[in-house]
């Protein structure tokens, strides 16, 4: 570099590693942090599912069927041998239930202080699953717990339906969805 380098050009180069870093530090796809004990995310890498319990986790949840395309078949597996829980609960993304929601919010108050991943394939699923659990079980403000969802997509049709039937039999009244 000379001094007739652009300003803009040294930054770039002088930033790019930097960058790099953060991105191959990057868990999984969509990836939110809840808060300290709870985060989700898309579907992470089978190098990434091995090295969760370095990252502090205690506990996977995930909510996509393992026959899902970009599945990890062996997930369970590689999450088990560094001892952490994992419990699949295969939500039909055509076709959420309230037993699904029952299921993952009897799952998710087991799991005490753990620190729990909860995902699917691209964090459609889990953010949907986390901000209800939070609206429901947590007593989070029904808009405050929907700012996640918010950061990965926009809930329709099927999804809309089911985040309104769990928090109306929950006697929640709100009208994010």
């Amino acid at each position: 570099m000379n001094a007739n380098t652009p300003a803009w050009l040294l930054l770039i180069v002088f930033t790019m590693p930097v960058m790099s870093v953060a991105q191959n530090d990057e868990l999984a796809v969509n990836h939110i942090v809840i808060h300290d004990r709870l985060h989700t995310a898309g579907q992470p890498p089978a190098e990434q599912l091995s090295g969760l319990a370095d990252r502090g986790f205690e506990m996977v949840i995930n909510l996509a069927p393992p026959t899902t395309e970009g599945a990890v078949p062996t997930e369970g597996q590689l999450v088990a041998e560094d001892g952490i829980a994992y419990v699949n609960i295969p939500v039909d993304w055509r076709n959420p239930t309230y037993a699904d929601f029952a299921l993952f919010s009897a799952v998710l108050n087991q799991a005490d202080d753990r620190q729990v991943l909860v995902h699917c394939m691209v964090n459609a699923r889990a953010s949907m699953f986390t901000f209800l659990y939070q609206a429901v079980h947590a007593q989070v403000p029904v808009d405050v717990a929907f700012e996640d969802v918010k950061q990965v997509w926009t809930p329709q049709d099927q999804w809309v339906t089911f985040g309104k039937m769990v928090l109306e039999r929950h006697n929640i009244d709100s009208d994010v969805l």
